[in-house]
């Protein structure tokens, strides 16, 4: 018998036995697919099996294979920070999910919100700290799920004779997992007083990415009804599926390295075994643990055409959109090694004709503001690849967009120096009350404009959820994407950004529209002329 008020749910592979936090149920390691071993290695997932009696759903289940930070790894500031790991084991058989629910009975239809982890695909799970469901669906009426994914090398390996196995296609299958898992939260969230008619898919930077793909994908449609898309943006963004013909070279490159001479072949060997010596197939190409070798791609199935092609021509999914990123993501120069003449002579090279407005549109009086600056370059160049989707959201006219960027500092002095970074509203969405200090995992302490902001954010991103419209009663209003640049500025004070300050987006738009220049985002950024 259901009793869902004890945590107590039957899902249609059998029951399952959670447990509570104050009024939330909470369910842990919930298998949404097969296990993805032996022979289902570098497949798509299948459904997941079913199990007789009650299974116990208490805790986190393995995290995806990737290359694990120990203790003695991390920077020296990390350390006595343990919650920067994941409270978790690292396994092949990964495909997992978990769910917080507020619902005080299986009939109240919350709307739902799966988080897609960052990590560049390649790290990171959704067994994090920082995005424990519990800060957000305690303080709103919203189901909050977090899932596994296979990544890097176990996501997305391709190779010709698995092309030709499934008839046209491989790789990208850690897309064709998130999509799994959608497909068992929309036949099973009710069950947990969801409503499986407004589901959200949120993802965060390489989450964002695959969020992205998603939103592109013929296959997802009829099966979410939200995307939301944080500092990750596909279109003019530092993520680009590439053809799937080159990720088969590479397939091909690692297992003639590795001397297996076939598919069936690879997937007998230890899934630990194969990955230590991806990781020193990595280095063999100057590659390091964290880098881009085995990635998302064009692969003719999930994602069937380039995707500017598909974004362009409006062949994206019609999904209500809630996009953007952080105004200083990435350190770009070392701040103290920094000077005002040193960026006023790198917006002089970068930008020459461009150079004196350069130097109005991002003042600085020292090295640090200057650093500062050149980071905010590069984070307002990003965004415009967010004001790209919503101008083609606002073109095809069915659905809307709302375009954020966050510019919310930490009240410290360390926060003011270097601004809203890459993650800065992960804390703030799932209320991870005192942690974000530079990073979302690192302990901080809270006061009172982070309490207000978190109220503000978990009100917008709630009601997006709920009604694809974040606006609501007592918020500052924010504009659906209709004129460029239709973005909100979240901080202490947020409000749209008036014309006035969007004199810098049209130059670098007009730059990006252009096919004379390719940018270069990491470190100082600049426009390259496409012949050098």
């Amino acid at each position: 018998m259901n009793n869902f008020e004890n945590a107590k749910v039957l899902v249609k592979q059998g029951w399952l036995q959670g447990y509570k936090e104050g009024d939330v149920k909470i369910f842990k390691g919930i298998p949404y697919a097969a296990p993805p071993v032996g022979d289902r290695r570098f497949r798509h997932p299948q459904e997941p099996e079913r199990w007789r009696g009650v299974r116990k759903a208490t805790q986190y289940s393995a995290a995806a294979i990737q290359h694990v930070m120990e203790q003695e790894d991390l920077p020296a500031n990390v350390h006595g920070v343990p919650q920067f790991l994941a409270p978790s084991q690292y396994e092949e058989d990964c495909l997992y999910l978990n769910v917080w629910t507020p619902a005080k009975t299986a009939e109240d239809k919350l709307p739902v919100f799966i988080w897609v982890h960052g990590g560049g695909m390649v790290a990171g799970s959704g067994c994090e700290v920082v995005c424990d469901g519990i800060g957000f669906a305690k303080r709103k009426d919203i189901v909050v799920v977090t899932i596994n994914y296979r990544l890097g090398f176990f996501g997305f390996f391709a190779h010709p004779e698995l092309t030709a196995e499934t008839g046209g296609t491989s790789g990208n299958y850690a897309l064709y997992d998130i999509r799994q898992a959608c497909l068992w939260v929309k036949n099973n969230i009710e069950r947990f007083g969801g409503d499986p008619k407004r589901i959200t898919v949120a993802g965060q930077s390489g989450g964002a990415a695959a969020t992205g793909a998603l939103h592109a994908s013929p296959l997802m449609k009829d099966i979410i009804q939200r995307v939301s898309i944080e500092s990750g943006p596909i279109y003019w963004g530092f993520m680009q599926p590439g053809p799937r013909e080159r990720m088969e070279e590479l397939g091909v490159e690692y297992m003639n390295y590795i001397g297996v001479k076939s598919v069936e072949e690879l997937r007998t060997k230890d899934a630990w075994e194969l990955f230590d010596k991806y990781e020193e197939f990595q280095r063999s190409k100057g590659i390091g643990p964290m880098g881009f070798g085995f990635t998302f791609c064009v692969d003719g199935e999930f994602i069937p055409k380039p995707y500017g092609e598909i974004m362009d021509s409006h062949g994206f999914n019609d999904f209500d959109v809630l996009m953007g990123s952080c105004a200083q993501e990435f350190p770009a120069v070392k701040a103290d090694e920094y000077s005002v003449e040193k960026f006023h002579e790198y917006l002089e090279d970068a930008f020459a004709d461009a150079a004196e407005d350069m130097k109005r549109w991002y003042p600085a009086a020292n090295g640090i503001e200057a650093a500062k600056q050149v980071s905010t370059i590069a984070s307002d160049i990003m965004l415009l690849g967010s004001a790209k989707i919503g101008e083609l959201t606002h073109a095809k006219g069915i659905k809307k967009a709302y375009i954020w960027l966050m510019s919310k500092e930490n009240e410290t002095e360390r926060g003011h120096n270097d601004g809203s970074p890459h993650c800065a509203e992960m804390p703030y969405v799932f209320g991870r009350v005192d942690t974000g200090e530079r990073n979302p995992f690192f302990p901080y302490h809270w006061v009172g404009a982070d309490y207000d902001f978190m109220e503000l954010i978990q009100n917008y991103w709630y009601n997006f959820a709920a009604t694809g419209n974040p606006n609501g009663e007592g918020l500052p209003e924010w504009k659906a994407y209709a004129d460029k640049f239709d973005i909100i500025n979240l901080n202490n004070h947020s409000a749209m950004i008036p014309a006035e300050q969007q004199e810098k987006y049209h130059y670098y738009y007009d730059k990006l529209l252009s096919s004379n220049y390719v940018v270069r985002l990491f470190g100082a950024p600049r426009f390259t002329p496409k012949d050098e």
